[in-house]
Order: C-alpha cells, then structure tokens, then sequence
C-alpha cells in the first residue's frame, strides 16, 4: 500500500497542479474538469478507505495551497470522498464506461454536499452561489463524461493498483 499511495501522491499532486494552471484552457463555460477528485475516486475504488483518504488528503492540501480556499477545505472534502468511495473496493465490477461515470458523479455530488455542509458552518458564503448555478451541472456532466477516459488511462498505470504478489487484494 505504501508504494502506490507514494506514486498516487506524486500523480495527484501534479494533476492538482496542473488543475489549478493549465487546465484553464480547456474550460468550457468558464467550468474545468475536476481531474483530481477522478483520480481520488480511482484510486479508492481499486485500493480501498485507507489509500483513498491519503490520496484525497494529499490532492485537497495541494488544491489548498494553490488557490484561495481557506486552508483544509477541499482536503477535508476529498478526504472523506476517498473514503466512502473507498467502500466500494471489492464490491462492484467496474466495467470501462458506465461505473466511471456513476463513480465519478456521485463524487461529485458527494463533494457538493461537503462543500455545502462545511461552508454553512463556517459562513463561508460563496460556495452556496456556485453548488446552485448552471455551472455546477456543466462540471458534473464535464468531469462525468471524463471520469472513464481518466480511469482507462489510470488502469493502465500499474503501480496506482494493489499488487496481487503482496496479497494487497481481498
């Protein structure tokens, strides 16, 4: 397990990198592709709670220090994503397009309602506006539909999969 939360750390916070830069240029209505919690969703669906929590703690504090969320937002929200996306190891068969996308929407569904829970407590008024807009159902249907295009890409990375040899799968 160690090694693939290393390389799924590294993977991960170079996506968030790049989420928070490049991808800029490929918004469409002003919305980009939350490829971050995609691949938190991958990797706690393939390697369980543990690594999916580590994972999404790993991409939120690196979304943290980028952008202009107070400090631990998006990492508490993608933290406890990886984790009860993490449940499902082991219970579902993930065929190559229609599990994806499920998984991936209902992370995104799943993130709203965090975003949503945290900002009520803590009177942070802004993520309100942007849960309940237009923009909202374009990120869903954006990130939905390349939640399997990201995960046939991600298969094909060994190393952000358990090993068999180790007895990492139950």
């Amino acid at each position: 397990m160690t090694q693939t939360v290393v390389y799924g750390g590294l993977l991960i916070g170079a996506v968030a990198v790049i989420q928070s830069t490049v991808l800029q240029f490929t918004e469409i209505a002003g919305v980009a592709p939350d490829l971050v919690l995609i691949i938190v969703v991958f990797m706690a669906n393939k390697n369980g709670t543990m690594t999916g929590q580590l994972v999404g703690f790993l991409g939120g504090m690196t979304l943290d220090l980028l952008g202009l969320a107070p400090l631990g937002f998006h990492a508490l929200i993608y933290t406890v994503s990886g984790a009860l996306v993490g449940i499902t190891r082991g219970k579902m068969f993930v065929d190559p397009i229609f599990l994806p996308v499920v998984l991936v929407v209902a992370g995104e569904l799943l993130k709203a309602t965090l975003a949503l829970t945290i900002a009520g407590l803590f009177s942070i008024g802004s993520v309100s506006d942007s849960v309940f807009a237009a923009r909202f159902l374009i990120e869903i249907t954006y990130t939905g539909l390349l939640g399997p295009v990201v995960f046939a890409f991600l298969g094909l990375m060994h190393r952000l999969q358990p090993d068999r040899r180790r007895g990492e799968i139950i």
